[in-house]
């Protein structure tokens, strides 16, 4: 098993000073339904942190796991005509990690734009990847706001 992952992102955790917890499991958690049930946050406090290419461009996206994205309003949000999810080849190439590994607290998400759904903004603690399927990372909406800087928008719509 790579520790590679968990060790960029408790390095990201300590360069930024971010107020977190890394939490190990002994099940994976590369998906919300996982996280979920093993962390026992519901869906609602665990934020997924998804790869979309817009116009051929990556942008990273964060919300809710229990929102979907809408497409249509990620579309006019960015003003762009045609957007997908990145393909697991992408994401590795991008974030230099494998999908279910992904964690917004990389260094890798930096480099491009970020946004958060704002129905995650008042959600205060909450878990979000830790760069392996078998680690999670406790924190809070604003710390999350305050590293990453993302552009607050309604890109969401329930499951």
């Amino acid at each position: 098993m790579s520790v590679e992952g968990v060790d960029r992102v408790r390095n990201f955790i300590k360069k930024y000073g971010i107020k977190a917890e890394i939490l190990e499991f002994k099940e994976s958690v590369e998906s919300v339904s996982k996280a979920s049930k093993v962390s026992g946050f519901p869906s609602s406090k665990i934020l997924k942190t998804i790869v979309i290419i817009a116009d051929e461009k990556p942008y990273i996206v964060i919300l809710p796991g229990d929102r979907k994205l809408d497409f249509k309003k990620l579309r006019d949000v960015l003003n762009v005509r045609k957007i997908r999810l990145a393909n697991s080849n992408e994401v590795e190439e991008l974030l230099n990690i494998k999908p279910g590994e992904v964690s917004p607290f990389l260094d890798e998400v930096l480099k491009y734009k970020i946004i958060l759904d704002k129905s995650a903004v008042d959600k205060d603690e909450v878990v979000v990847g830790g760069g392996s399927i078998y680690h999670l990372v406790r924190t809070y909406v604003n710390e999350i706001i305050k590293v990453l800087k993302p552009e607050i928008e309604d890109i969401s719509k329930t499951s």
